[in-house]
């Protein structure tokens, strides 16, 4: 994974700061009201508002690993439905998706190794289960997310992640608990005041099926591991524009590998660099949506 992320970095340094993919593309993210914000209780109710023009699918990724492009078999896997809402009054993004995989893998034996340190600095451990990984540059900055020092840890770990944030987030959680890891080492991140999850999913590990999966993350313009008083959150505005990207990575035939990346900007970078990432526009409140 280093030599794979050093080679991408280099190819990154030659792109524009400010470059997002795909060009030319801005996807809307739906205004919640406060009162109609969902819950979190793993129910596709409180998505059912969101008009058609606001959701993706498969058609809308390409897998970037293997080479696959656009060329999906949906008995393997399908993105069904994904979308994104944002709260001004909570300053929250909000995700939903629907994902069908022949193959559902979600168990660890002992998950909380990684929030150990060795993993948040080197990814240990951290593949070999479905992800749906989420990177915010709430500023448009096209900031780094990793590779800040070679030869100063405490520095690479008080950046990584703090201008760009890369979440992997395990679909359906593993264990039936462990959710959210943060590339880096502000786990106090994934406290409720900050990070809430909810889904739904009937089967056991290694099963098919489709799970419904719900999220919310706090976008921060610098965060930071020695908590909320030394971090600065972004402050989400109408009409604004956003970097923000996904993958989903679909682990079939390893436990500590994956076999696909189905990217949303159609780069693999998008992981690490906030230039690879999608533009996104906070919509302002759907005229008449609601009764008002």
């Amino acid at each position: 994974m280093t030599k794979l992320l050093a080679l991408l970095l280099a190819v990154a340094a030659a792109v524009p700061a400010l470059a997002h993919f795909p060009e030319g593309v801005t996807y809307k993210v739906f205004q919640f009201p406060d009162d109609r914000v969902p819950k979190m209780d793993g129910k596709a109710e409180d998505w059912a508002v969101v008009p058609p023009a606001y959701f993706l699918g498969q058609t809308d990724h390409e897998e970037v690993f293997r080479g696959l492009g656009d060329d999906y078999d949906p008995e393997d896997l399908e993105i069904k439905k994904v979308a994104v809402g944002w709260n001004e009054g909570l300053n929250r993004l909000y995700f939903m998706a629907e994902v069908y995989d022949d193959v559902h893998r979600f168990y660890k034996e002992k998950p909380d190794s990684l929030n150990t340190l060795y993993s948040r600095t080197a990814g240990a451990y951290v593949h070999g289960d479905d992800i749906w990984e989420i990177v915010i540059d709430a500023d448009h900055a096209g900031d780094q997310v990793v590779n800040f020092s070679k030869d100063d840890m405490e520095v690479e770990m008080r950046k990584r992640s703090a201008f760009t944030q890369n979440y992997h987030l395990y679909m359906p959680p593993l264990n039936g608990y462990y959710w959210h890891w943060l590339w880096g080492k502000a786990i106090w991140s994934e406290s409720a005041a900050y990070s809430g999850l909810g889904w739904q999913y009937a089967g056991e590990n290694l099963s098919s099926g489709t799970c419904f999966y719900e999220c919310y993350l706090t976008p921060f313009d610098d965060l930071n591991p020695a908590g909320p008083d030394s971090s600065r959150v972004h402050d989400l505005k109408e009409n604004a524009v956003i970097g923000l990207g996904w993958a989903f990575l679909d682990a079939d035939s390893s436990d500590t590998e994956f076999d696909a990346f189905w990217s949303l900007s159609k780069k693999m970078e998008m992981y690490c660099m906030g230039q690879y990432l999608v533009d996104f526009q906070l919509m302002p409140a759907e005229q008449g949506l609601f009764g008002k």
